[in-house]
């Protein structure tokens, strides 16, 4: 692949029921392209020794899987090895691999899971609007005992299984409780950093601390270099940027306790982190016209070379010329030492209450999160939600290089001994509206910032107080 064209991966507006990481097919950005288009082959014979292969069906057996990662090539290739190695490791099982996009996912998901046609097992959409809400219904099985059986949460820390898949029973807490779905590849929220541009403004490390970041930004600034690439139509990026400074305000575990609706009423964390937007804004720190052009879009600008920073995610990585020239690193918190990003799995896999084949599905669900087929996962450029430690030697034997080698290794650094944090839109099923659209009116100085807060109080708090039964 050359690389003047690229899939990027991107949040979908939340005006279309939910919001994740989604995949844009065909979309042409100069310069950027997927990190699977680094990597040596593309593909990695997967194991057949793993955990998941003890059983043979003894009656053919057709296992109904369900994606909903629609337009995601390098993914579904990885996928499609999987499936292959499963069917090998299950003499008699046929995996009969169903592709939606998120959109048709989740539109359609709670009336297909109703009815008597379901899938074995089944990608779902993280919180309280999607999976908690298929937790209420009880269209899922709790996959406890699976998880107890084949170890899970030696695979995946507790943080980040939670984060994707746990919930009470009654689908009104979120975070605790019951397993309910399990990722199989991950993604991280980070700043993107033009070494070149830092050199030439005296900068000689990524910022550690949030007044780093504020020193850098200023410095850029002065030395006529933007320092920020920053695009909002769409809404994502001012909606991560908001939570990263709610978190450098206090602990991560603020952001957390936010999304999980612990109290109804927002922590005054948020003003501070509102206070800061709008500064940076009054600054000139953020490109002129960014309200025109998308978070895709800044990651084209800044691939080419515009900038000190962008924010973005690991999915939409990019090649250079000069790879060594960037870097990819976790947004810094408030504290020196303390790393923490927005880090979530893609879509977790779950098991719906009428599967045909919930032990198969078990397996299933085990095999393609086993960190020994990590390098088929890594082979395609992808993050492996569940961390083997040899990553880095991985992301080496598949020749891959820049950022697309930061977005592996550090989410498995992040995983280990850092903070996975939730995106801040699943604590309700409308706040990435609100948030995304306040934040555009308070960085434009149509709002002050306690009439951003009070815009997310209002649908927060609505929300999360009928949740909870007041």
């Amino acid at each position: 692949m050359n690389n003047t064209s690229a899939q990027v991966r991107k949040r979908e507006p939340r005006s279309r029921l939910r919001s994740r990481l989604a995949i844009v097919a065909g979309l042409t950005i100069p310069a950027l392209a997927l990190a699977a288009c680094s990597s040596s082959g593309g593909t990695t014979t997967p194991s057949t020794s793993t955990s998941a292969s003890s059983s043979a069906a003894a009656e053919p057996v057709t296992l109904w899987v369900q994606s909903g990662d629609g337009g995601s090539d390098a993914l579904l290739k990885g996928y499609a090895a999987l499936n292959t190695a499963f069917e090998a490791a299950h003499p008699g099982v046929t995996v009969k691999f169903t592709v939606k996009n998120f959109n048709d996912l989740v539109n359609t998901l709670k009336l297909q899971l109703s009815g008597s046609n379901v899938p074995d097992v089944t990608q779902v959409n993280q919180g309280y609007g999607s999976l908690g809400q298929l937790v209420t219904d009880q269209l899922v099985k709790p996959l406890d005992d699976s998880s107890a059986k084949y170890n899970w949460s030696a695979r995946q820390s507790e943080a980040l299984l939670n984060l994707d898949g746990a919930f009470s029973p009654d689908g009104k807490s979120m975070g605790s409780g019951s397993l309910y779905g399990v990722a199989a590849t991950g993604a991280w929220v980070g700043l993107f950093m033009n070494l070149d541009n830092a050199k030439k403004l005296g900068i000689t490390a990524p910022p550690a601390t949030l007044a780093d970041l504020e020193a850098d930004l200023a410095k850029a600034k002065d030395g006529g270099v933007t320092p920020l690439v920053y695009g909002t139509s769409d809404g994502g990026t001012p909606i991560w940027l908001i939570a990263n400074l709610i978190m450098s305000q206090g602990s991560p575990q603020l952001l957390t306790d936010i999304v999980n609706g612990t109290s109804a009423t927002l922590p005054p964390e948020v003003l501070g982190a509102a206070q800061t937007l709008k500064k940076w804004a009054d600054a000139g720190y953020f490109s002129k016209g960014s309200a025109a052009f998308s978070g895709n879009d800044a990651v084209g600008k800044f691939a080419k070379g515009d900038g000190l920073f962008t924010l973005n995610g690991s999915w939409n990585v990019f090649t250079a010329d000069n790879p060594a020239g960037f870097t990819l690193v976790p947004f810094p918190t408030g504290t020196a030492g303390t790393t923490a990003s927005i880090a979530t799995g893609d879509l977790p896999w779950s098991i719906p209450a009428k599967a045909a084949h919930p032990d198969l599905a078990a397996e299933y669900i085990n095999f393609i999160t086993d960190p020994a087929n990590n390098a088929t996962w890594v082979a395609n450029g992808q993050v492996p939600a569940s961390v083997s430690g040899t990553e880095t030697q991985l992301v080496a034997d598949s020749k891959i290089t820049g950022v697309s080698a930061d977005a592996i290794t550090k989410w498995s650094s992040l995983a280990k001994d850092g903070t996975t944090l939730p995106f801040p839109d699943w604590a309700t099923p409308t706040w990435y509206d609100t948030i995304s659209k306040s934040a555009q009116s308070l960085e434009a100085g149509q709002i002050t910032p306690e009439e951003f807060v009070k815009a997310l109080q209002d649908d927060y708090g609505a929300f999360t107080t009928k949740r909870m039964g007041g």
